[in-house]
């Protein structure tokens, strides 16, 4: 099961923005741990900024946020998988 975590938190993101208007993050580092995007879900904008699903290369999910009034990643939710040892 995954630990689910909710908040909002500032978050380092590298991106490609495109230029259909897409954003294409591509790594982001919280809580000093980079974590690398290997695959995105959907894009949608809210009064907030635009939201993007992403997962990462151990299949942990996070929901992103771009606050393009302050140029400032969020990071609002995780889907963290469990760690095995």
């Amino acid at each position: 099961m995954d630990n689910v975590w909710n908040g909002d938190e500032t978050v380092a993101v590298e991106a490609r923005f495109l230029p259909d208007e897409e954003i294409r993050p591509t790594a982001f580092t919280w809580r000093g741990r980079r974590r690398r995007i290997v695959g995105l879900g959907r894009q949608w904008d809210e009064a907030d900024g635009r939201h993007v699903l992403v997962e990462a290369t151990d299949g942990s999910r996070f929901e992103l946020c771009l606050t393009s009034t302050e140029n400032r990643w969020r990071l609002l939710r995780a889907w963290e998988r469990p760690h095995l040892v």
